[in-house]
């Protein structure tokens, strides 16, 4: 049988994701949180520990780990992650989120379990190609490319995966505050610079180095709402590569709202 840790994090994607298992995964399966005491997880977990957490997985009978949701590791523990790779493989020691997840595939190779993405567990979560939700907009094919491939520069630092543009012009990037922080900067960015509602665009991408075994970029009904607040018009994410939690409340939100939705590549 193959056995399923689902390791829960913070945050709406976390929420949905667990209930998604609940009521679609067939196999056994266990939850745990990774931020202390979560509703309906059967134990916590310690993910800054990866001697503690492949001692789990294997005790455990798990054959198949999930992570997902946001966790805020001390600089401590992340470094006491990526010294597993120095002291188990004389690996480089890499604090970054991408280090972390080469780390992590390592620590779930070393506990014989395979390692996936929550898209790969429940697809429906994923952005497809084209209107997603809100008005329908008419693609700028040219600059839609040109906003996405910028967007993939900037992402490919490791920094965030979200850019605000005006235009072709970027006004903010996120970092490693997130989207929220992001799209409260862009409002007052946009009220100094007196740039009209509707007019800003969000774009979401991967990080071109990323596997997708950790949280892969995404939106939720929250997104929609801080973007009509801070005027931005459109929400450009990469198809197939970022997540939609709540799409009822997302569509519903966007066409409220007037956010136009579309999911690009």
């Amino acid at each position: 049988m193959n056995k399923l840790a689902l390791l829960v994090g913070q945050g709406e994607l976390a929420a949905t994701a667990q209930a998604a298992i609940r009521e679609r995964y067939e196999g056994d399966f266990v939850v745990w949180s990774m931020v202390g005491d979560a509703p309906n997880s059967n134990d916590n977990i310690d993910v800054g520990q990866p001697l503690e957490l492949i001692n789990r997985l294997r005790a455990a009978s798990v054959c198949t780990l999930c992570a997902v949701g946001r966790v805020d590791l001390s600089p401590e523990l992340r470094a006491n992650v990526g010294a597993y790779l120095v002291q188990h493989y004389q690996g480089k020691l890499d604090m970054s989120d991408i280090g972390l997840e080469t780390a992590y595939r390592t620590i779930a190779k070393d506990a014989q379990v395979d390692i996936k993405g929550i898209h790969e567990l429940v697809p429906s979560l994923l952005a497809g190609r084209g209107h997603v939700g809100g008005p329908e907009v008419p693609p700028k094919i040219n600059e839609t490319e040109n906003l996405i491939r910028l967007a993939r520069t900037i992402a490919r630092t490791d920094l965030g995966q979200s850019i605000v543009f005006h235009g072709l012009r970027p006004v903010a990037s996120e970092d490693v505050l997130g989207t929220d922080d992001l799209l409260v900067r862009a409002k007052n960015i946009a009220a100094t610079l007196r740039i009209p509602a509707g007019e800003l665009v969000l774009v979401k991408v991967a990080k071109p180095q990323q596997s997708g075994l950790g949280d892969l970029p995404t939106i939720g009904p929250k997104t929609i709402q801080l973007c009509a607040d801070a005027g931005v018009g459109v929400v450009v994410v990469e198809a197939d590569k970022c997540l939609v939690v709540d799409r009822p409340r997302v569509v519903d939100l966007a066409e409220q709202r007037s956010v136009s939705v579309v999911g690009w590549g």
